[in-house]
Parts: structure tokens; C-alpha cells; sequence
């Protein structure tokens, strides 16, 4: 293994365009661990120190007459508690609640969703708000109110598993239960920074994941079966962390402690995406080569909050912050933000195992979901794309991962056929290439 990676190992000015932009963002308390509003502000802050072009909300006049609106003054903000729009639609599964939805605009905040008025129509004009190029809308519950809407969150997610694994008997529940808790880990990074408590509950779901470790095909098989029959499920974080875990512990035979650390890094490996701009992370069509740079910020932003939060008492190894930072880099050069080369074991300009690790779980968890600016791919289809760009990736962990994947391919394949001919109900997809079939008894 390589030596960890400390934040002197680069120049400063690596990780913001101009010094200016740097020492802004360095100001004092401005990036508290554990504040709820830091990816907002974040954001802000990148767009307006990159001269960025931003879509802003307008506030309607329908909406300014039906709802209560005040300011919300910086002081007030912990009073709030921002919500990420993956568990937002979970809204869309439920009659009733028992809390208030604020949708926050610039600095005034809209009592948008109130008991009384809930309705689905309502939960998908904020859905449809956020979905759309706005970097000045957030979607918030009150903090005294967010265990209520976590509970709630909750219900419908088991809900939504037990169902899952009564329609599609070839899951694997004790797969299904480990995602769930890699899942609210990284719903809590999302919410709530990086605080000691926040990594110490990462660690713990990385550790389940890696001492419940089934067969390397009942993992990545239930996970991509998962991923296509409800995408509703999917959390891309905790997908890169299982499928990091797998490649590590089953497919690399690597030790215990490596396996949790690459499994933490999966998760970690996007958090510089919180203070990236909604337009960029929403944007349904390509890049331009300016917005890709700043797309690009994810990974060196990602790599100093880490390294923040390590420095403030967070438990985390040092190496998650380095999958952050190398996670894109690419084994034949071409990659970002370095361009890094080959095997950090090799030579100094090369890439570090766990980031080689995190890769390729990151790129074929991608493939199979959908996204605004592309449709979701069978996890044979995702293969054969990876295929094709294999020079992108370590030869020797690249060829142990699609060993293993088209196995699970042929395992299913076959237990799906079996499971078809005993009239058992397979779920199914058409546009992912299976079907559903019931019992004709």
C-alpha cells in the first residue's frame, strides 16, 4: 500500500481557480463541519467566484399569495434543516404528513407544503423546481421537525424493500439491509457535513458491509437487480460503496481494515459535489468546456473537506480524502485533475489503489442509473461500455471485475429461467431487457 496522503503533499492554489476565490472560501466559520446550510452557501459562493451564469427562481405571484414568506436571516438558518431531492420523492409515496415543507429562495423562505394543504401536486412543483437549472432554491422541514420527516422517510423505504423482495424472490435481503445503512450514511454526509459523528456513522455502515459479505455474485447481482427494478432506491454513494467493498474484499482479496477504507471512500468519493451548482449537477444536456471545468472543482473540493474535517476531529483515514481527489483520474493519463499515470505503488505520479478501486465501482454504478441527461443501462449493457474504455482503468482489477460481473450475468440468467419455469414472479423491466412473469396456476 502507498503512503497516505497529507493536504501539504500539493500546492494551495490547486483547489480554487484564483487566490481570491481561496481565500474567500477559507474565511473563518464559514465552513463549520456539521452546518446544515454549508453545501448552499458553498454553492453560492462557487458561482459567484468563477463568474458563473446562473438561472435564478422567480418567485410567483400565485405562490407569493397562497403561502406565508419571510427572510431568513443567516442568524435563523439552524433553525432550518436542508433535505436532499432523492428522499424528497418519497413524499410522492405518502397520503399525509405531519410536518411543514419549506422551499427556500435566495434568502426568503416559503412555507410551501403545510398538513393540511399536502397534496402530490404540490410535492412535484417543488420536484419540478429543483429538477430544472435553479442554484438559489433548497428544499428544507424544520430542524425540530426532521426526525418526524426521517421516520416517515423510513416507513416508506421498508415498505418499498419488503415489497421489492416479495416480487423478486432472487434478492438477497441481508444485500438489501446493507445498502439501506450505507444509504442513510450518505444521506447523513449530504445533511449534515462531515462532523465526527457523521464519519463514525460511515465507518460503522462500511464495517457491517464488509463483515456481511456474501458471495461476490449475490452482492453485485440482488445491487444491479435493485438498481433497475426501482431506481426510486437507488443512492449512488452507497452504490460505489458496496460495489468498492465487493471489488476489494471478494474479487481483490484484500484485508479487512483496506475493504472498510475503500468502502468508506465509495462513500465519500462525491462529497465535493455539495458545493457544486444545481445547474451543473442538474443539467440535462452536455458540458460546455467551461461548465466541465467547474464540474471538474468537485474533486479537489471534495479532497479539502475532507481534509477539514479530518483536522477537526473527524475519524477518517486519510486516504478517503485521496479516492476524493484521484477518483477521476484514469490509469492510461487522461484523467483529472492531475492527469495521474498508472500505480501509485509504481511511481509517485501514479494513481492509489483505493482510487483505482473506487473508479470503476463509481463508473459502472453510473451506467446503471438514470439520470436527467441519460437512460439507465443493464448491467450487461454497463460492461460492455466499460469494455470498450478499459484502457481507462487498472488491467489487473479491471479483468478480476468483469470476470466476476459476467458470472453474476450467468448465474442469474440461469436462477431467473429456473425461477421462471416454477411460476415464481420475477420482477422485470422491459427497457432494462427482462420481464415480469406471475403464476398462471
Amino acid at each position: 500500500m502507498s503512503a497516505a496522503f497529507f493536504p501539504q503533499d500539493l500546492p494551495a492554489n490547486i483547489f480554487f481557480q484564483t487566490p481570491e476565490t481561496m481565500n474567500e472560501m477559507r474565511r473563518p466559520g464559514l465552513l463549520l463541519q456539521g452546518w446544515p446550510w454549508q453545501p448552499i452557501f458553498m454553492r453560492s459562493l462557487l458561482t459567484r467566484t468563477t463568474a458563473m451564469k446562473i438561472k435564478r427562481y422567480i418567485i410567483s405571484k400565485e405562490t407569493r399569495a397562497r403561502c406565508r414568506i419571510f427572510q431568513l436571516s443567516e442568524a435563523a438558518a439552524h433553525q432550518f434543516q436542508s433535505i436532499s431531492l432523492e428522499l424528497f420523492h418519497y413524499l410522492l409515496e405518502v397520503k399525509a404528513i405531519s410536518f411543514t415543507i419549506y422551499f427556500r429562495v435566495d434568502d426568503e423562505m416559503i412555507e410551501f407544503i403545510v398538513p393540511a394543504s399536502f397534496s402530490h401536486q404540490l410535492v412535484h412543483q417543488i420536484i419540478a423546481a429543483r429538477n430544472r437549472e435553479y442554484d438559489n432554491v433548497d428544499i428544507c422541514v424544520e430542524a425540530k421537525d426532521f426526525k418526524r420527516f426521517e421516520a416517515l422517510i423510513n416507513e416508506v423505504r421498508e415498505k418499498k424493500i419488503e415489497q421489492l423482495l416479495r416480487r423478486d424472490p432472487l434478492l438477497d435481503p441481508q444485500v438489501i439491509r446493507s445498502f439501506v445503512n450505507l444509504s442513510r450514511a450518505s444521506q447523513m454526509m449530504v445533511r449534515g457535513g462531515l462532523s465526527p459523528q457523521v464519519a463514525a456513522q460511515a465507518r460503522e455502515a462500511a464495517s457491517i458491509l464488509v463483515s456481511s459479505l456474501m458471495e461476490c455474485e449475490v452482492a453485485v447481482g440482488t445491487l444491479s437487480r435493485m438498481v433497475q427494478a426501482d431506481p426510486t432506491l437507488y443512492d449512488h454513494s452507497a452504490s460505489v460503496a458496496m460495489m468498492s467493498g465487493v471489488i476489494a474484499r471478494t474479487m481483490l482479496g484484500r484485508n479487512r481494515e483496506d475493504s472498510v477504507i475503500i468502502t468508506q471512500s465509495g462513500l465519500y468519493h462525491d462529497v465535493g459535489k455539495t458545493c457544486v451548482p444545481h445547474s451543473l449537477l442538474n443539467k440535462p444536456g452536455r458540458f460546455t468546456p467551461e461548465e466541465f471545468e467547474r464540474m471538474k472543482l468537485h474533486t479537489t473540493l471534495g479532497y479539502e473537506e475532507i481534509c477539514r474535517a479530518i483536522e477537526q476531529g473527524s475519524v477518517i483515514d486519510r486516504n478517503v480524502a485521496r479516492v476524493a481527489l484521484e477518483h477521476h483520474e484514469k490509469f492510461n493519463g487522461r484523467g483529472y485533475p492531475f492527469g495521474r499515470k498508472g500505480r501509485a505503488e509504481e511511481h509517485e505520479h501514479g494513481i492509489h489503489l483505493f482510487a483505482r478501486i473506487v473508479s470503476i465501482a463509481d463508473v459502472y454504478s453510473a451506467l446503471l442509473m438514470k439520470r436527467v441527461y441519460k437512460e439507465a443501462y443493464s448491467a450487461s449493457e454497463a460492461l460492455s461500455i466499460m469494455h470498450n474504455a478499459a484502457a481507462d482503468y487498472d488491467p489487473i482489477i479491471f479483468r478480476n471485475f468483469e470476470k466476476h460481473i459476467q458470472k453474476t450475468l450467468i448465474r442469474y440468467d440461469v436462477l431467473e429461467k429456473k425461477a421462471l419455469a416454477a411460476g415464481k414472479i420475477i420482477m422485470v423491466d422491459p427497457g432494462l431487457g427482462t420481464r415480469i412473469r406471475k403464476n398462471s396456476a
